[in-house]
């Protein structure tokens, strides 16, 4: 069963008052990229035998940058908050979970390596998680990365940044509160990482062309500053 018309209207419109204040890599088409992609996993998986809420699959994509700590600011309300109040209002009997995936989504929260039969279990989770991880890797990562180290004024490239290779969730909080680094160290750190992270069939399936897509990438950027041509 899938949102009605009326209830998707009003989830789409508070998403985009939310996204307005974050910077393009994180904007309502980033949103959207991850609805469409988690539902597309959610009819894939299905096919395989798993029971799977539609409904809250697109709840939980729609509302997973709500709140996102990178752009939350001191006395702000929590994206738990956000949603659990607009989800009230319609009276959705799963609001908890969805609050509960929102807080779940993110490579800090995998990386952290948080393990409980809820997390080990929720399939809903594991697509939206998966989702958003595919949004982060391929042409679009590749855009997403120019456009985050923008926002945070860092540098595309420095040959004089040596990327930390399979940082601990420790040292990337200290590495991202610092905000050190170049965005091609970042496909070192984080996006060459995301291929291996997938929990889904089918998103393991896809992970692979969009990570070699980046490779290639990185590879060129590198021939292109060594001036071997």
């Amino acid at each position: 069963m899938s949102l009605t018309a009326t209830f998707r209207k009003e989830a789409e419109d508070l998403v985009k008052e939310q996204m307005a204040a974050y910077d393009p890599s994180h904007d309502w088409l980033h949103v959207d990229r991850v609805r469409r992609q988690a539902l597309k996993i959610a009819k894939e998986e299905s096919t395989n035998g798993k029971t799977i809420d539609i409904k809250l699959i697109e709840l939980a994509a729609l509302f997973h940058d709500i709140g996102d700590a990178k752009f939350h600011k001191e006395g702000q309300p929590t994206g738990r908050e956000i949603v659990m109040a607009f989800l009230a209002k319609h009276d959705y009997a799963k609001a908890d979970i969805v609050a509960k995936i929102v807080e779940n989504v993110s490579f800090r929260k995998e990386l952290a390596g948080i393990k409980n039969e809820w997390a080990e279990s929720c399939i809903e989770l594991h697509i939206v998680q998966d989702a958003d991880k595919l949004d982060a890797i391929g042409a679009f990562g590749i855009m997403r990365c120019a456009a985050y180290s923008g926002y945070k004024n860092r540098p595309l490239y420095d040959p004089a940044e040596k990327a930390q290779l399979n940082m601990t969730y420790e040292q990337y909080q200290a590495q991202t509160k610092a905000n050190t680094g170049c965005a091609i160290s970042h496909f070192h750190e984080k996006l060459f990482r995301l291929k291996d992270m997938m929990k889904t069939s089918s998103a393991v399936r896809m992970a692979q062309k969009r990570h070699d897509v980046m490779v290639a990438f990185v590879e060129q950027i590198e021939e292109e500053y060594s001036m071997d041509e």
